[in-house]
């Protein structure tokens, strides 16, 4: 895609219940700015018109090319202050071991779903911005 259409896309999905399709790698991705709360809105990406609970749950190829993968810390701030006593491979280790991860469907902003979907995937194009 050239700059000129990835700004069609991010005007387009500035504006609540703003829609694009994109043809990526023979998928139809639909991005839509829906809302999350009150006033506050969130791009939600539907994969062929659909939004699996399998694709969230379970590693597949679908999650990693469009889903937004989140991190947290099982450790509490005084866990991690005494961790960092520890030499520094055995604080990575533990700090890796006590990762949870999760993804998500849903995008905060166009510039890092754009970044995410660029590295990811090989063909994008855009068929059409509502």
């Amino acid at each position: 895609m050239t700059p000129e259409d990835w700004k069609k896309v991010e005007n387009a999905l500035l504006i609540p219940y703003g829609s694009v399709v994109l043809k990526i790698d023979g998928y139809e991705v639909n991005v839509m700015c829906v809302m999350d709360k009150p006033l506050h809105y969130c791009l939600a990406v539907y994969i062929d018109g659909k939004i699996k609970g399998e694709w969230i749950f379970k590693d597949c190829e679908i999650r990693r090319r469009f889903y937004q993968k989140h991190t947290s810390s099982l450790l509490d701030s005084k866990q991690k202050k005494r961790l960092k006593r520890e030499k520094k491979a055995i604080r990575e280790e533990v700090l890796k071991k006590c990762a949870h991860y999760w993804y998500e469907p849903y995008w905060k902003s166009v510039r890092s779903m754009k970044a995410h979907f660029i590295k990811n995937n090989n063909s994008i194009k855009l068929i059409e911005v509502f």
